[in-house]
């Protein structure tokens, strides 16, 4: 067990990171999905108390892997932010924080459904809007399982958030996981004020679970049955 593990996907080596992230060393990028930023800005605008801070905490867990890794690049895979009413001041600060910070790194955003709802973003943050289906060599980048394509070798993306259970009866948790259905690779959303979506892998799947120090691969018996399509994540 590890703080990473290294996986090789037909060729493609992937690091998967405990801190939800996925590292590419051969293009020096790193991959995230579903930070959801200023979600909780947005919950107390509708007088839902919630505490401050999800986004701050968020943004220190990039940086984090973007200083172990030494990335170039942070890929997002949709739903930067939870909606309009989350940029709110502290929200904006914090990212101007982290971009000021960050003032060599190379920045994308892969259209989220969230992100339809945002409008434009502030024209200082160095950030390269793309629609998903974008290709950096092999790999394709995309937000929700429905953006997959015949013939894509493999794609990252979101939108799921999901987990699995592990362990039995009082000692049972719920954990946050990376999730390989064929070309297919889920990411565990990265927002610390999201929630997730219980998956039931099939046979051929593979699942990584994340907690705060390891990434752990899933190991169980899986029931007959035909392997779906990667869109058919249900």
């Amino acid at each position: 067990m590890s703080g990473m593990v290294d996986v090789d996907f037909e060729g493609i080596m992937l690091r998967l990171l405990h801190e939800r992230g996925v590292y590419w060393p051969d293009q020096g990028i790193l991959f995230v999905a579903d930070p959801h930023f200023g979600k909780e800005a947005t919950f107390r605008r509708h007088a839902i108390p919630v505490p401050r801070g999800g986004t701050a905490g968020t943004l220190r867990r990039i940086a984090s892997m973007l200083d172990a890794t030494g990335a170039r690049r942070l890929v997002i895979l949709g739903d930067m932010f939870h909606a309009r009413s989350s940029l709110s001041p502290d929200v904006l600060d914090s990212m101007d924080g982290f971009f000021e910070k960050h003032d060599r790194l190379e920045c994308t955003l892969v259209r989220g459904n969230h992100d339809a709802w945002i409008g434009s973003l502030p024209s200082g943050w160095p950030i390269a809007i793309v629609d998903p289906g974008e290709r950096i060599e092999r790999l394709a980048m995309g937000h929700s399982p429905s953006d997959y394509e015949a013939g894509m070798e493999l794609m990252l993306c979101g939108h799921v958030h999901p987990a699995v259970w592990f362990g039995a009866g009082d000692d049972r948790l719920r954990l946050a996981c990376y999730w390989q259905r064929q070309r297919l690779l889920h990411l565990p959303a990265i927002g610390r004020f999201t929630g997730t979506h219980t998956i039931r892998p099939r046979r051929g799947d593979r699942v990584w679970m994340v907690t705060d120090q390891q990434v752990i691969e899933k190991r169980s018996k899986v029931g007959r049955g035909t392997v779906r399509s990667p869109i058919d994540h249900t």
